[in-house]
């Protein structure tokens, strides 16, 4: 089964951070020197927090491909345009109905590297 792409239009805001964060090895010698090398071929992850706040039934649509794919890739674009495959991270979708016709949902997108 083919990849799919986020498509829905996320709210950049102020306060908006995206995470950056490294997986490193390091060894220490006796005279200060320190080695550091990235610990495997994506030693770097990204996670940014995501809000979408739309009509009911596009929101809908947005939190079902969302719970669909907490164990599953998508290719998104994220804030600093770059493009990349991405999961939902666990425990992270929130949903908030404003009326009968708006609904927020928000959701932690983390960096993924296999399908």
């Amino acid at each position: 089964m083919a990849i799919q792409t986020f498509t829905w239009r996320t709210q950049i805001h102020a306060g908006l951070e995206g995470e950056f964060s490294y997986s490193t090895r390091s060894a220490s010698f006796g005279d200060g020197y320190e080695q550091i090398v990235g610990d495997g071929i994506n030693p770097e992850k990204q996670s940014w927090p995501m809000t979408l706040t739309g009509k009911k039934a596009e929101i809908l649509a947005a939190l079902s491909f969302c719970r669909e794919h907490i164990t599953k890739s998508f290719i998104w674009t994220s804030p600093v345009g770059e493009t990349g495959l991405y999961r939902i991270e666990a425990d992270s979708i929130k949903a908030q109905p404003l009326s009968s016709k708006v609904m927020i949902i928000k959701a932690t997108f983390k960096q993924a590297y296999a399908p």
